[in-house]
């Protein structure tokens, strides 16, 4: 099955399962005026004979960033596993894909303006398992986090301006950092789309000031896994990975759902929303999953 939400004044949960995974999303347009998160879950797919499951969140921004959400969001794990199915690694696969995604979105016209520019971006935290392994996918400051017997372990790392590897590459091409942002314009250091900061045509993609490049992690399956959370920023800007897992923990023992965990964890963060920072309004979602 597959699903996607990139909504206006979109607020809810739903549950998914199959023999191998369960796992509840949530999502609320919290106080801003347009929803520009989107989730992706295919949880039965297969490429070379393996059963692989997908799952994915997407945090867009800008003028369009709802619509580019959704466009990764639907075409990232496909692109993946056309990638593997052709030889690559499944690591090399991710890596692979991104870079041809944003390449392609560029191009892909029902995405432009009236004066044939793509605008706005995404971020992008997506796994695929398959086999004993977790392949993390992360561009952005959307996180991944796996708990072990209780103990938040942080396996993204959110792709922000003052990173010594992102700011090393951000002044290389020629940018500069300002109040946090990359050109005083974005708050994180790589995204798909915003292509305003990619315009140097002698750099490679992963050159440029932003970047679709991924981190891409692996994670083994074992029986220390408790369950693992996906979710865009508007959740870890209110919680940390430690007191997401506690919350969670304490709701399971009580044999609450996933995806009404993942409603109540939302409200959660966006009440009471800090006037000052605008913290707790943002658009927020989040995948809670546990492997069977």
């Amino acid at each position: 099955m597959v699903k996607f939400q990139a909504k206006m004044s979109m607020d809810g949960s739903q549950l998914f399962s199959n023999d191998r995974v369960i796992l509840g999303v949530a999502f609320a347009q919290g106080g801003r005026d347009y929803m520009q998160d989107a989730y992706s879950i295919n949880l039965n797919t297969h490429a070379k004979k393996d059963e692989i499951a997908f799952m994915g969140v997407f945090d867009g921004h800008g003028p369009n960033g709802e619509n580019i959400a959704r466009f990764i969001a639907y075409n990232i794990s496909e692109q993946v596993l056309d990638q593997y199915t052709n030889g690559q690694s499944f690591p090399q696969s991710i890596e692979t894909a991104c870079l041809l995604l944003d390449d392609r979105m560029r191009l892909t016209k029902k995405l432009m303006d009236t004066d044939g520019l793509v605008l706005g971006g995404t971020t992008c935290n997506a796994v695929w398992i398959k086999g004993k392994k977790i392949y993390s996918c992360n561009v952005g400051d959307s996180r991944f986090i796996v708990a072990y017997n209780g103990k938040a372990v942080p396996i993204t790392e959110d792709h922000k301006p003052h990173l010594q590897s992102e700011r090393v590459r951000i002044y290389q091409a020629g940018g500069h950092i300002s109040d946090g942002r990359v050109n005083g314009i974005l708050a994180v250091a790589r995204s798909f789309g915003d292509y305003m900061l990619k315009e140097d045509n002698d750099k490679e993609s992963h050159e440029q000031k932003i970047t679709s490049l991924p981190d891409v992690r692996t994670v083994d399956i074992d029986s220390s896994i408790d369950f693992m959370v996906l979710a865009t920023d508007g959740i870890w800007d209110m919680m940390t990975n430690q007191e997401t897992v506690d919350f969670i923990i304490e709701r399971m023992h009580k044999s609450v759902s996933l995806d009404r965990i993942g409603e109540e964890l939302i409200d959660n963060c966006r009440i009471p929303v800090d006037p000052a920072t605008g913290l707790g309004a943002d658009n927020m979602t989040v995948i809670i999953a546990v492997l069977k």
